[in-house]
Order: structure tokens, then sequence, then C-alpha cells
């Protein structure tokens, strides 16, 4: 499943929910519907509520947490010549770039003043649209804060040789890439170049590296049978209308500033999320907040099932989330020549 990305860090257990009719006055008795980190908040004036429901928040939950836990055991491998990798792979708005963002940040070192160094044990960076060596680096150095410039001809070993050097002072013992399925915009011999380069560069460091991108990128590392087998697949597969989503969507909720409990502990309701979401992390998120929004603005201060299943929550969102990411004939083509 997805990776909460919808801020506060609420990691709550879910408890059970409140009866009554909803009421637009604080609950100032019972607001044990809410994280402990949001209820102060529930007694704040609406438009102080508002502001926060746009904030972005971490919801931990066993999926996420089984990828962290996934990410954990590639970063804390031994260096070796042949290091085991992790290929991450989710629909757009599943959470992939959260999810390694998080794991970033949780391992990020205070600044070495004994050394003057900045330590970088996890580097994430971007893939670059151009799949070039060149651009590849450019990019690379740009994630550790090196100064860069454009590289000519004649200086693309000396980028790929400094981008080296550098990382081996900062201590990096893991790189992760994102958007990796931008290397399907180049020739298939661009494409077999990349995948060479990025097995020298494992082999070369003896860095763990982590690939994500959208299904799509499968095609490209299935095409070098040396990069298939140094990657392990992580697939954040659509929310379906089960446990796993009643638990997101609960904790979700807990973090939003409603003062009266929602009944959103329903078969129906986790339905109705998946089927106009799509079941996309994203879109699931977007609308509940939405739904927060109009609870407050109208008073009545909860989420239900007749509030989400009104097409103003919704507009905008289902023509992005059923969009599909499968790859185009062309590219599937490249990738298998």
């Amino acid at each position: 499943m997805a990776a909460g990305t919808c801020g506060r860090n609420v990691t709550a257990t879910a408890r059970p929910e409140a009866s009554g009719q909803p009421s637009g006055k604080p609950d100032l008795e019972s607001p044990l519907h809410l994280h402990p980190s949001v209820r102060a908040l529930a007694q704040a004036d609406d438009a102080t509520r508002l502001q926060a429901i746009k904030l972005k928040r971490w919801i931990t939950h066993l999926p996420a947490s089984r990828t962290l836990e996934r990410l954990r055991e590639a970063f804390e491998q031994e260096p070796g010549d042949r290091m085991r990798n992790l290929l991450l792979l989710a629909e757009s708005g599943m959470g992939k770039t959260m999810l390694l963002r998080k794991f970033h940040r949780d391992h990020a070192l205070p600044f070495d003043a004994a050394a003057g160094v900045q330590r970088h044990p996890v580097v994430l960076m971007l893939m670059p649209e151009d799949p070039s060596e060149e651009a590849f680096y450019v990019q690379l150095l740009k994630a550790i804060g090196a100064p860069v410039m454009l590289p000519s001809r004649r200086q693309r070993i000396t980028t790929r040789e400094t981008a080296f050097r550098l990382l081996r002072e900062l201590g990096t013992r893991m790189l992760m890439i994102d958007e990796i399925n931008s290397i399907l915009v180049g020739t298939a011999r661009q494409q077999r170049y990349f995948l060479q380069m990025l097995r020298f560069l494992s082999n070369e460091l003896q860095v763990a590296l982590v690939c994500a991108g959208v299904p799509e990128a499968r095609y490209a590392l299935l095409a070098d049978p040396q990069i298939r087998n140094r990657f392990a697949e992580i697939v954040l597969e659509p929310w379906v209308a089960g446990p796993d989503l009643a638990a997101f969507v609960t904790l979700l909720v807990q973090g939003l500033p409603l003062r009266q409990p929602s009944p959103i502990n329903s078969g129906k309701l986790r339905q109705l999320l998946v089927e106009r979401s799509g079941g996309i992390t994203q879109s699931i998120c977007w609308a509940l907040e939405r739904a927060a929004v109009a609870a407050i603005q109208s008073g009545g201060e909860r989420i239900d099932l007749a509030g989400l299943d009104r097409d103003e929550i919704w507009h905008g969102l289902q023509l992005i989330t059923h969009t599909s990411t499968r790859l185009r004939p062309t590219a599937l083509a490249r990738a298998g020549h």
C-alpha cells in the first residue's frame, strides 16, 4: 500500500468513534477523537484551523513502515562488490517521493565542525530529464550542495571523478535516485549506457542504490540482466478498501482539527474513497482535507459519507488519478532493443 504523505507526524492508534449529533461548538470534554498534538488546535478559530489543514502531514502506517524498513536494511549493509539495491515503484501520487525524503531526513547528520564537513550518509537526487552522464553527475553534485558548472566533453571524466571523491569524503552509503523513469526518454543506446553507468557507480563506490519511479521504469531496468539481478523490487500498490486503508484514514482524520468525531469507520466510505480516487494516496488525502474544510465552513465539524460523496469534493481529482502511467508502446519498444 501507499505511504502516508498528507506537517504533523501522526502515529497514534485509532480510537473507537464517539456517537452523537454533530455540533459546531468545541467538544471541550471529549477531544479524544483527535491526535494529542491536534486537540488544542481544535479550539482555535476557523481561520487558524483551515490554514492548519493545508499543511503537509506524515501518516505512519504499516505499509509505509515496511518500505522504510527495507530502505534501512539496504542502508545498513556492509560495503561490497555486489550491493543489494532497491527499485521502488508506484503510480504518481502514491507517496514514494515523500518516503524517500523522510528516510533522507531521518539519516541527516549535523555539521561536522571538527572536520569542517557536512556528512551525507544518504544522498537524494532527482533524475535529470536528459539521461546522459554529464547531466546525471551535475544533478548529483547539486544534491550534495557542491558548486558545479556544465561540463564540456573534455570535463566529463573530471566531473565524474569529482562526484566520486566527494561522495567518499562525505561518507555516503546510499544514493537514492527519484524519477528514474526519465531514462525512458532516451534512445535505446542512451538507456544501455546509463544502466552501465549505474552498475559502474555501484561497483566503484560500493554504495546502495535506490531507484524510484512509476511502474514503467521497470522495463528500463529489466533490459539489462546484470542490473536486474542487483535490484529487489518494492511496489506501492494503490489502496484497496481493507484494514490498511481503514487505519490510514483514521490516523489522517485524527490529525484534522475537527471538533466532533467523524463516522469514518465504514466499509461504504472506504469503498467510495477507493472508487473515486483510484486508490491513489494523494487524491484520498486531498478529498479528506477538502471534506474537513467544508465541515468547518458549514459548522458540521465532522466528515461523513454524505459529505465525501459530493462532486465538489472530487472536482479535479479523478481526472488526474485515473490517467494511466502504463508504458507507451514506443518506450516499450526502445526498452526491448
